[in-house]
């Protein structure tokens, strides 16, 4: 063997490693500033709200307040609809770049909104709340491209770490918006409606959304490779006469889909009990924990992402049923035993609610750290985008009503129980969808789709890149 042969092996297999990194990396990014994007509503505006309100009445100003968040999260599935489409038939990296720069506009649009004393009330937060739908149509379009393409450029025997890597940008999204409106509230002080943060300094932290959307759809334009996989699904497809979403809606794509949207519903059921409940639950029914001890609580609790990572891992070694048994099983055994005490109003400290809280957290988020690789590799190439990607946006819209479920149990059992009710339910939906599908463990990604035997489907590494077959063994 020559070394000039050697050297070219070597080189050609470092450059697809590096082009693996990079599609993980642009995955993580462009999941961390949708993130960003998605809770910047929830935190940023609300000292700044009046400027938009105005004269509102109380009642108005509430609604008001919670529709801001309400309409991003109803674009979503839209945009997993329109954008999962595209994805599937004109490639991936091409629609998550659209997507990235899409919200990047649509965030500087809203730091260049008129408040009510130049336009009125009315139309300036009809403005708002039109700018957060559209924003998230396209935050909705982001992670059906990204997440599917970097997992169809990973070995097969890393699919669940790297998808859980991928994910822990959901809570890093939230630590860096916390982190823009400190800083901005130190140079930019709230009052009243003439204060500087409510004049100006909350457009900051959008436009600062606005830098790192572009930066990372830069980087997925100029950097980042369509993955082969996808090419060859594309080359070979042709053009297609059904459409991705009505493939997944009927046929062998359909029982994959029915089976993710379960699964994807039931974690959102514990998602949305945690990420609202825990916080009411810690500062209205413990004596001496104040608003000072939950900000301090928050900035520990990202320390959960670990849980991802561990699933994720996890997910690899044992398989991702058993995975996601073991976090069902956490979420229906433990999950409603913890969240209870720390609404029982017997735990007194901060330091021992504050490790009740991360390991709430923990326990929400562990399936999370299987589901990107395992729901990705329940769906064959030509519609991988669209079934992640509608699966992940729909299933949120049940659970959304928890608060309505939780009245509605109170009426059965005491309502500190009813967090701990619905998070259990969720895990069962969780069980129940797992059991009713394959392992997917190790197959290629090429032949996925069809429900496979996992012990005549071994482990498979990743494409040969061109020039292997020449190196030495």
């Amino acid at each position: 063997m020559s070394e000039s042969t050697s050297g070219l092996s070597v080189e050609t297999d470092l450059e697809l490693r590096g082009k693996r990194r990079r599609a993980v990396l642009s995955a993580w990014a462009g999941f961390a500033v949708d993130s960003y994007s998605i809770f910047i509503a929830s935190s940023v505006l609300l000292p700044a709200l009046v400027y938009f309100q105005g004269d509102m009445s109380p009642e108005t100003k509430s609604i008001f307040a919670g529709m801001t968040l309400a309409v991003t999260l109803l674009g979503r599935p839209l945009g997993g609809l329109i954008f999962g489409h595209f994805a599937d038939r004109i490639g991936r990296r091409r629609i998550g770049a659209i997507t990235i720069y899409g919200f990047g506009t649509i965030s500087l649009l809203i730091a260049c909104l008129p408040g009510a004393e130049l336009v009125g009330a009315i139309p300036a937060t009809t403005l708002l709340l039109v700018l957060r739908f559209v924003e998230g149509i396209f935050l909705g379009g982001e992670y059906t491209a990204a997440t599917p393409m970097a997992l169809e450029q990973t070995p097969a025997h890393r699919r669940g770490l790297v998808g859980a890597v991928i994910q822990c940008a959901a809570s890093g999204g939230p630590l860096l918006v916390a982190v823009a409106m400190a800083l901005t509230l130190m140079v930019a002080p709230s009052g009243g409606l003439d204060s500087p943060y409510v004049q100006w300094g909350w457009r900051l932290p959008f436009v600062l959304g606005f830098i790192l959307s572009f930066m990372v759809a830069w980087f997925l334009r100029r950097r980042v490779e369509e993955s082969q996989i996808q090419k060859d699904a594309v080359a070979k497809a042709g053009v297609q006469t059904k459409s991705p979403v009505r493939m997944i809606m009927s046929g062998p794509a359909r029982r994959a889909f029915i089976q993710a949207w379960v699964t994807m519903t039931g974690l959102f059921f514990v998602v949305t009990v945690n990420s609202s409940v825990l916080n009411q639950f810690l500062l209205d029914y413990n004596e001496g924990y104040t608003p000072a001890d939950l900000a301090n609580t928050q900035l520990v609790i990202p320390v959960a992402m670990a849980s991802y990572v561990l699933f994720g891992w996890l997910s690899d070694h044992i398989g991702r049923k058993r995975a996601l048994y073991i976090g069902a099983a956490l979420q229906i055994l433990v999950y409603p035993l913890v969240i209870t005490a720390i609404g029982s109003g017997s735990v007194d400290g901060w330091f021992n609610l504050t490790l009740l809280a991360v390991v709430c957290h923990c326990l929400t988020v562990a399936p999370f750290g299987v589901l990107p690789a395992y729901i990705n590799e329940r769906f064959a190439t030509i519609v991988r985008s669209t079934g992640w990607g509608v699966a992940y946006g729909t299933a949120v819209i049940i659970p959304s009503f928890f608060s309505y479920y939780m009245i509605w149990l109170s009426a059965v059992v005491p309502f500190v129980y009813t967090a701990g009710v619905l998070a259990c339910f969720g895990g069962v939906l969780i069980l129940i969808a797992t059991l009713c599908g394959p392992e997917t463990r190790g197959i290629d990604l090429r032949k996925a789709g069809v429900d496979q035997d996992p012990v005549a489907v071994p482990p498979v590494a990743a494409p040969t890149p061109p020039g292997s077959a020449l190196r030495p063994t």
